[in-house]
């Protein structure tokens, strides 16, 4: 590749986000003829790449490879931004130094492997888990960057509307059956659960959790990581827990049928069980219930309260302006039989959010007291879409109506909603 071509290439990238990954890649131009690099170097170019995606809040750090390059991407704010190019004569020891960090075989994988670990970055611990599959352009690896001071412990701090608080602080105080926690990947349900274990910890009961992998370490509050080379399986570590002799148990996440049976194992104990679930909303929870080989009637005796979310942008506060609902939003939303606004929030662009017109996200929630009626639906086996009509004509607000009154009040914008809704929440 010509240095044309690569300036091409370049142009397109976010540079200031990653400020100390161009630092090192500016001291070490390709030479006339590439030498070995220092010792210390390629350590080095991967702590500038944590730097700098924890400095840009980026919760992952994608490194897929090209036939010249290996390409930085961060994902901020749910979006992802290429930010740099490392050389093809840095890929290998750079990518080698990334699986050692995480006790991953440094060579070439022939299969998909994954580590964690937690990373010193200059006094403060980052969690990393590392994810690596070879395909055909070369090795992909994926980095989950968590940083513990910036989960969010209080229910204050989510973006619930006050009848929402309402309706979990009820729950608190009956704390009765099984709470799930559900929506896609990456829209925030992990930091949900810890926000709500955080309240539980405050009551003074015995709270014990079982996780694959443990996300954050919580004080007070006793934390089991699955192990399944050592035989913690969920299904034995829920035994586990149980004689333990906890008030509330939490299974980090019902991914599959013996996860699902494991969690629900807890539930008939009469304890009080906090889960995760991936479904598309509110309604959407019995059906993936269901596809878990979950019958109907273990449903009603267990599902007392559901927590349906996804993240949205908020727009930047220090260049969000109001004006005219774009066309294109006025159409989208008269295709979804809701009323257009005259005026609505967009966010400009300006230097503190780089230019993108958001900064940081905002949950978008609905929450679900499960009630006699629902159940009655449940047991007749009710259909989604009949079950998500009769949830909304009792009165509990969807994730759209959710987002609406948010854009509303100039916190998000129209098209941010617009943007997430492609990706379907129960409209």
């Amino acid at each position: 590749m010509t240095d044309n071509e690569t300036d091409e290439r370049i142009r397109p990238l976010k540079l200031d986000f990653a400020r100390r990954i161009q630092s090192w890649l500016k001291h070490r131009a390709a030479p006339e003829k590439p030498k070995e690099e220092p010792e210390t170097s390629i350590p080095q170019l991967a702590h500038n790449v944590l730097l700098d995606a924890v400095a840009e809040r980026a919760t992952d750090i994608h490194l897929d490879p090209e036939p010249e390059h290996l390409c930085v991407r961060f994902r901020i704010d749910g979006i992802l931004r290429d930010v740099a190019l490392i050389p093809r004569r840095h890929t290998a020891q750079f990518q080698g130094h990334i699986k050692s960090l995480v006790d991953i075989d440094p060579p070439p994988l022939l299969k998909p492997a994954s580590g964690g670990t937690v990373y010193d970055l200059e006094g403060s611990e980052i969690h990393l888990r590392v994810t690596c599959t070879p395909s055909v352009q070369g090795e992909k690896i994926s980095i989950r960057a968590l940083d513990p001071k910036r989960i969010r412990y209080s229910l204050e701090e989510l973006g619930l509307t006050s009848s929402q608080k309402e309706m979990i602080y009820d729950w608190l105080e009956s704390m009765t059956g099984m709470v799930l926690v559900t929506g896609a990947t990456g829209s925030g349900k992990t930091t949900s659960l810890y926000a709500l274990l955080h309240e539980l910890k405050l009551l003074n009961r015995s709270v014990v959790t079982i996780e694959d992998p443990v996300e954050y370490r919580v004080e007070g509050i006793t934390q089991l990581q699955v192990n399944e080379a050592r035989g913690i399986t969920f299904s034995e570590g829920v035994k586990t827990m149980l004689r333990l002799d906890p008030d509330f148990l939490m299974v980090g996440e019902m991914r599959d049928i013996a996860s699902a049976e494991a969690a629900l194992s807890a539930s008939s104990t009469g304890k009080v069980l906090l889960s995760s679930l991936h479904s598309r909303d509110a309604a959407g929870t019995v059906t993936a219930l269901r596809n878990l080989n979950i019958e109907d009637f273990e449903i009603t005796s267990a599902l007392e309260l559901v927590v349906s979310q996804r993240l949205i942008r908020r727009l930047c506060k220090d260049c969000k302006k109001e004006g005219r609902t774009p066309d294109k939003e006025v159409r989208w939303l008269e295709s979804i039989g809701m009323k257009a606004p005259e005026q609505s929030w967009i966010g400009v662009g300006c230097d503190q959010c780089r230019g993108t017109g958001y900064s940081r996200r905002i949950g978008l929630f609905e929450v679900w007291r499960v009630d006699e009626d629902a159940n009655q639906l449940i047991l007749e086996h009710t259909d989604e879409k009949s079950l998500r009509r009769a949830i909304h004509e009792s009165g509990v607000p969807t994730l759209l109506n959710d987002g609406l009154e948010k854009a509303a009040q100039g916190i998000t914008s129209i098209s941010e909603l617009r943007r997430i809704s492609s990706y379907g929440f129960g409209i």
